[in-house]
């Protein structure tokens, strides 16, 4: 019969190969779906309004690579200006005579700098399906955990270190009521 000390190593086990697996998973899933969709970056978070009322900070956009050919006046598209360190999700409000593009964030009121003049090879895709609220998950983390991030290792550091001094505390404990013959002893009752 398994000792508790074994069941626990055996769930230990378990839980880091499921973590594993769902990392495993969700890079096939994200790298795959791209493969799919033509785009090294299929899934994108909205991170502000300025589309609204088309879809909000904290959505998620699926998107489609695609060619300057395909991309059309009224398309939202997902682009990288230099200037910014995040993928851009605006309107393409027109296409200039030298082929590059155009964009203004629907609730914006007017245009960014960086949206007059848009290369081809700055879009990543078109938006293709809008998935609301999903994106709290990867904005949540970006702008909260990540930051910080030290005070995290910290706090793991600290709680790691309390439960091993107690678990050791408990130890001494256990063994020193051995060596005396102190036991617990269990009444019958009748």
């Amino acid at each position: 019969m398994p000792t508790s000390k074994k069941l626990k190593n055996a769930d230990t086990k378990s839980t880091i190969i499921y973590i594993l697996v769902g990392i495993l998973l969700a890079v096939f899933v994200f790298f795959g779906s791209g493969a799919m969709l033509s785009t090294s970056t299929p899934i994108v978070a909205v991170e502000s309004n300025s589309m609204q009322p088309t879809f909000s900070r904290g959505d998620i956009l699926i998107i489609k690579g695609a060619s300057a050919e395909e991309i059309k006046q009224g398309d939202i598209i997902v682009f990288f200006a230099p200037e910014r360190g995040a993928p851009i999700v605006h309107r393409v409000v027109t296409r200039n005579a030298d082929g590059t593009f155009q964009t203004k964030g629907d609730a914006n009121g007017g245009q960014l700098p960086y949206e007059k003049n848009i290369q081809a090879s700055q879009i990543l895709g078109k938006e293709i399906l809008i998935l609301p609220l999903l994106g709290w998950v990867k904005i949540f983390i970006t702008e909260t955990v990540l930051p910080n991030a030290w005070v995290l290792i910290v706090v793991v550091v600290i709680v790691v270190f309390i439960y091993s001094v107690a678990k050791k505390k408990r130890s001494i404990h256990f063994s020193f009521q051995k060596r005396k013959g102190i036991t617990k002893r269990k009444h019958k009752t009748k």
